[in-house]
């Protein structure tokens, strides 16, 4: 039970912020946060908040409030921040060695191997990274953010299945160029808002054998790596392309990062459609392990993810701020949380859903 003293809060006018006072009540103006709940006031905040809204108020914890778990989270927001900025920075970086793999493969293919050290050091803890790409997705770039996200998710999933440093390297190497042939198709194609046709979609499917064609003359790499460029989008009931492969016949670096690559798109604002609910992005990736993705490595990365949910604060549709208590495995999006000191079951109350995940 929360003390009684941690929910003392007073309120000051935009004049009397100081920093250090900690924000009680989230600030919003047209539905966007200025200021979020729970975080230290700075130095910058103080002027952004003067700058935009001349007149107002904000209400703060008192100061005899305990602020050590205030502090912590903004630690933890920190993190977040750091992870972003540094996956973005690969991405753009990948841009670049992207293009330098058509006239001197033997420089690109460094930076790759540089850039999976670099994604496989920022795993640790894996919580960070997961909550960062449900918080922030690989937003519109289908193509260099999203492969970074796909790599990261990849070598996480491969650590939870037991893979070895260099059977790892190899499975993130592949991750990283699994959309590679993307970079072949003409990007307003790839940019559409609208519907694809039939014609359209087929074009963009030829990506994996335009990747794995050019993956595969790569002398430094392993031909593992090639066969999960070409088979990400198969799927084992057969229905994937481009070759319509089931099963085992299904190299294990593809059955990963279907996976991966399936949860950061559920994740992702795109042109043409919407992040999904957190929690349904979750509920998409068990369903599809039902005959189309690997049963075994989604059991896996599912029974692992779902820990990192455990505890979180998250928003529900009615803007309240609520806790994850626990998880229901057999309905993931609709676990059992915390709502102003009562436990609500999501399954039985449902005028609730949650629409984010909180920092």
């Amino acid at each position: 039970m929360e003390n009684k003293e941690e929910k003392k809060t007073k309120v000051v006018d935009f004049s009397q912020l100081e920093e250090g006072m900690i924000v009680a009540k989230e600030v919003q103006q047209n539905g966007k946060v200025l200021l979020r709940k729970d975080i230290p006031i700075t130095g910058q905040m103080i002027k952004k908040i003067r700058n935009i809204l001349f007149i107002g108020t904000v209400e703060v914890y008192d100061k005899k409030v305990s602020v050590k778990k205030k502090v912590a989270n903004y630690e933890k927001e920190k993190q977040y921040i750091r992870v972003q900025e540094e996956f973005k920075e690969i991405a753009f970086k990948l841009q670049k060695t992207f293009r330098q793999l058509i006239n001197d493969d033997e420089i690109a293919m460094h930076e790759v191997r540089e850039f999976a050290k670099k994604i496989q050091s920022e795993l640790t803890p894996s919580s960070i990274v997961i909550k960062n790409i449900v918080l922030y997705g690989s937003g519109d770039d289908s193509i260099y953010r999203h492969s970074v996200n796909v790599a990261a998710l990849s070598a996480i999933i491969g650590k939870w299945i037991g893979y070895d440093h260099a059977k790892l390297n190899s499975l993130v190497y592949s991750a990283i160029l699994h959309d590679y042939g993307k970079t072949k198709i003409d990007r307003e194609l790839l940019k559409k808002e609208a519907t694809l046709t039939t014609n359209e979609f087929n074009v963009i499917k030829t990506h994996a054998q335009l990747g794995y064609k050019f993956v595969k003359e790569i002398k430094q790499l392993d031909t593992s790596v090639s066969y999960g460029v070409l088979m990400h989008h198969e799927r084992l009931d057969g229905s994937g392309y481009p070759l319509g492969l089931k099963d085992e016949a299904i190299h294990a670096f593809a059955r990963i990062i279907a996976i991966a690559d399936v949860f950061d798109a559920m994740n992702s604002d795109r042109g043409y459609k919407k992040k999904r609910l957190p929690f349904e992005a979750l509920q998409i990736v068990k369903n599809e392990s039902l005959g189309k993705l690997d049963y075994e490595y989604t059991k896996v990365f599912l029974e692992h993810i779902v820990d990192y949910y455990t505890g979180e604060e998250v928003l529900l549709n009615t803007n309240e701020t609520c806790k994850i208590i626990k998880m229901n495995p057999n309905d993931l999006e609709k676990p059992l949380i915390l709502k102003d000191n009562d436990f609500i079951d999501l399954t039985k109350e449902k005028e609730f859903y949650i629409k984010e995940v909180l920092i």
